[in-house]
């Protein structure tokens, strides 16, 4: 049996190519996050060996003052990672989901930025140092989602035909007197900052290092993929002495390091530690703070009450049954009804208590959230949480229907178990709100990470030595099989009032060493 057979998947079935990019590194690894936005779809991507990134988008619609959502998961696993509700307990499970939520950042085109954003920022240091500081972290953030998108296109064009290929030297090359106009500008605008004190004075020094080493970093990679994809030296040259200006910039001022071609290790950890702490600074401008509590503690201890009532009254009605005088030669008799009266109350109680600790978990939410912008402490929005394992039987059709899509026959349902662990939330958010935050915002941002090395605790070596026979060259052969697991994720974001999304499917191959990649099901 192969390896493919073994761990969840049909070998016939096709995947489409996977889902990560490998010249787009995560949100939270680069100086150069994307800060993604205008998803039409959740996306999942690889984020590191143990952890799965995905994003979601909850965009407002205009004029609505309240927009509710629906999201749902269900994570399908190998009865081989031993993982079920005795073994992972909704403590493991929200140990493991970690949640962050942002703004969207505003909609602009790179060349644009110099137009109104620009202007934006002007009128902003005219008013007060908070109101600035604001302003010029949202339009660092704003160049870094715009030049990123950007780079994306120049590169993915210059693997296409001729006459892309020819389009995208052409953007690349806008792009380098974009950028000269964009920082001029910038520095322009952040000259009134000087001598104003702090904490403006430094803000302003750090997002003009910031972007600065986002042109730097953007027009580096673009020259790198123009040289390897052979366009005229005279543009490489071009987009790369563009990059070196803007280091060379730094220098003469003397704001922050400049990369070296001979730099030791200690060095390219502080140039490293310098990049990702103005990316903090930076984008922390669309962070917000979700406030989480626990959502049905009191329908769980009202339960409990009643599961204890009951008992109670079984006890009570035992008591009365059995009679209250008691006469010398009944008193073992009466003893004994009391002990197992008692014994049977303790665990009608228990029983009851477990039975409706299922019930809660299934129909009342884990955890409340409240979404609140920590600039204005104000709340925008609220989630209800809910996780747990269910059975197969329990799933919805439409789930049951995109996992079977690989099945290539009813008998791998036997050859190949499995556990759902399923997650869900609904999600209110206050449109208005968002608006008077900040009327370019047009969508809340929320990205979850699933750690998942408990998962792989009992999973077997990654490589096993394997012998066949090949009939073709009439031998004996022998490799290295890779011993891997296929973890199947449906799922789906809707509007409330959209009870007919369509559901997604992945594939997230995983082996003992960590997550190999995720490819999606067509």
């Amino acid at each position: 049996m192969t390896s493919a057979h073994r761990s969840g998947e049909s070998p016939t079935s096709e995947p489409r190519p996977s889902l990560r990019a490998p010249d787009r590194p995560s949100d939270w690894g680069s100086l150069v996050a994307d800060l993604s936005r205008g998803r039409d779809e959740p996306t999942v991507h690889v984020h590191d060996k143990t952890h799965l990134e995905l994003a979601i988008d909850y965009r407002l619609r205009p004029g609505r003052a309240v927009e509710s959502f629906v999201w749902e998961a269900y994570f399908f696993a190998p009865e081989s990672l031993r993982l079920d509700s005795r073994t992972y307990d909704k403590t493991d499970i929200y140990t493991d989901l970690q949640t962050y939520v942002r703004f969207e950042v505003p909609d602009v085109e790179f060349a644009d930025l110099a137009g109104d954003p620009i202007d934006k920022l002007r009128t902003a240091l005219e008013g007060s140092d908070k109101g600035a500081v604001r302003e010029m972290r949202l339009f660092a953030c704003q160049v870094r989602a715009a030049g990123v998108e950007l780079r994306g296109r120049i590169i993915d064009a210059l693997g296409k035909s001729e006459s892309e290929r020819h389009r995208a030297e052409q953007a690349a090359a806008r792009m380098v007197s974009d950028c000269q106009r964009i920082g001029q500008k910038l520095r322009d605008a952040l000259a009134p900052a000087a001598g104003r004190g702090d904490p403006l004075e430094t803000a302003a020094k750090w997002v003009d290092e910031d972007v600065s080493r986002l042109i730097e970093t953007l027009l580096a990679t673009v020259s790198r993929h123009l040289d390897s994809a052979g366009a005229p030296r005279s543009l490489v040259e071009l987009v790369a002495q563009a990059a070196i200006a803007e280091a060379r910039y730094r220098d003469d001022i003397g704001i922050g390091r400049t990369g070296r071609l001979e730099m030791k290790g200690r060095e390219i950890e502080a140039l490293e530690f310098r990049r990702h702490l103005l990316k903090r600074f930076t984008s922390s401008v669309l962070w917000l703070s979700p406030e989480v509590r626990p959502a049905a503690t009191w329908v769980r201890e009202i339960s409990y009450a009643a599961a204890a009532s009951v008992a109670m009254a079984f006890a009570i009605g035992a008591a009365i049954w059995n009679g209250f005088a008691v006469g010398s030669q009944g008193v073992i008799t009466w003893v004994l009804v009391g002990v197992v009266a008692y014994a049977v109350k303790d665990r009608i109680k228990a029983l009851l208590q477990s039975k409706l600790s299922s019930v809660v978990d299934r129909h009342f939410p884990d955890r409340r959230w409240r979404i609140r912008d920590r600039e204005r402490a104000v709340v925008l929005g609220e989630m209800n949480e809910q996780s747990g394992f269910v059975p197969m039987r329990d799933l919805p059709a439409p789930v049951v229907a995109a996992r079977r899509v690989t099945r290539g026959h009813e008998l791998e349902e036997q050859a190949r178990p499995e556990t759902v662990l399923f997650h869900k939330k609904e999600v209110e958010v206050q449109a208005q709100r968002v608006a008077l935050a900040d009327p370019r915002f047009s969508a809340l941002t929320e990205i979850f990470r699933l750690d998942v090395s408990r998962w792989l605790a009992h999973t077997d070596d990654p490589k096993r030595d394997i012998v066949f026979a090949d009939p073709v060259a009439n031998q004996i052969g022998a490799a290295k099989a890779p011993r891997v697991y296929n973890l199947a994720v449906v799922f789906r974001l809707r509007r409330a009032d959209d009870p007919t999304a369509v559901w997604h499917r992945l594939r997230v191959v995983v082996s003992r060493k960590g997550i190999r990649r995720v490819e999606r099901i067509s």
